[in-house]
C-alpha cells in the first residue's frame, strides 16, 4: 500500500526501463564505464559521434549523435521520451581537449556547457519520475585551477562545473547532481617514455590508474543518498604535488 506522501507516478524499476544516459561513451573512459554499468544490469543509452562494436552489449543501446549540434541532441531527447517511463541517470562524459583558439573554444562550449545544460533541462521529467536519479558531470581538475596551456578547455570545463550547483538546488530532492573532477586517468596514444614519466611525477601517486577510479566514483555517487552539489576530485594528489613544486 502506498503512503499518503508517496507518489504513484514515481518508476520504481530503474533498471528496466529508466536507462542510465552516458555522452562520449564510444572509447577510453566512457566507454570502460559504459561497460561496467551495462554488466551490473544497468540498460545504458550511450550518445557518441560514432557506434563503436567494442561498445556493443545486450544492455547497451547506442545512439549517434553529435552533441555539440542541438538537432542530434533534440533527436536523442525524443528518443528517450518515446522509448522509456524514466531516466535512472545522466553522466555527462564527452569532452574534447582541444588547443585554444575561437573555433575550438565554440565547439568546446557547445559540448561541455551547451550540450550538458540542454539535456538537464529537456530530461528532467524524465529525471523526476524516478525515485532517486542523479546527474553526473564529469569536469577536470583544471576546471578549479585554471590551465595556461588549455585556457578555452579549463574555462568550459569550470562552466560545466559551475552548473552542479545550479542543476542541484533546481532538481533537489529527487535527482542529485555532482561533479567529479579527474586529473589524468589515461595517458594519451603514442607518447615516449619521457612523456609517460613526465607526466605521471605531476601527482603524488605516480601511476596511470585507468577508468577505475572513475568508475568507482560513479559508482559511489549512484549509491549514495546523502550527496548532491558536491565535487569529487581524483588526480593522485596532483593538486598538492604543484603545491609542493
Amino acid at each position: 500500500m502506498l503512503g499518503s506522501n508517496q507518489r504513484t507516478d514515481k518508476v520504481d524499476r530503474p533498471n528496466m526501463n529508466s536507462p542510465i544516459l552516458v555522452t562520449g561513451a564510444s572509447q577510453r573512459v566512457g566507454l570502460a564505464l559504459a561497460l561496467e554499468l551495462a554488466q551490473a544490469g544497468h540498460t545504458v543509452v550511450s550518445a557518441s559521434r560514432s557506434v563503436q562494436p567494442q561498445a556493443a552489449h545486450p544492455n547497451i543501446v547506442q545512439f549517434q549523435a553529435d552533441l555539440c549540434l542541438a538537432a542530434d541532441r533534440q533527436a536523442l531527447i525524443d528518443h528517450l521520451h518515446s522509448h522509456y517511463d524514466g531516466l535512472r541517470a545522466i553522466i555527462h562524459n564527452a569532452s574534447l581537449w582541444l588547443d585554444d583558439g575561437l573555433d575550438n573554444l565554440e565547439t568546446m562550449f557547445r559540448l561541455h556547457v551547451e550540450a550538458p545544460y540542454h539535456l538537464n533541462l529537456a530530461l528532467g521529467d524524465l529525471l523526476t519520475k524516478v525515485e532517486k536519479a542523479d546527474i553526473i558531470h564529469i569536469c577536470d581538475e583544471t576546471s578549479s585551477r585554471g590551465s595556461k596551456s588549455h585556457i578555452g578547455y579549463a574555462a568550459t570545463k569550470a562552466a560545466l562545473q559551475n552548473m552542479v550547483l545550479s542543476f542541484a538546488e533546481k532538481y533537489a530532492p529527487t535527482v542529485h547532481v555532482n561533479g567529479i573532477l579527474p586529473g589524468l586517468l589515461i595517458l594519451k596514444e603514442g607518447g615516449d617514455e619521457a612523456y609517460r614519466q613526465q607526466t605521471l611525477k605531476k601527482a603524488l601517486l605516480e601511476f596511470e590508474p585507468g577508468a577505475g577510479p572513475l568508475i568507482e566514483t560513479v559508482k559511489y555517487l549512484l549509491a549514495s543518498q546523502y550527496s548532491t552539489g558536491s565535487q569529487v576530485v581524483i588526480n593522485g594528489g596532483r593538486h598538492l604535488k604543484n603545491r609542493m613544486t
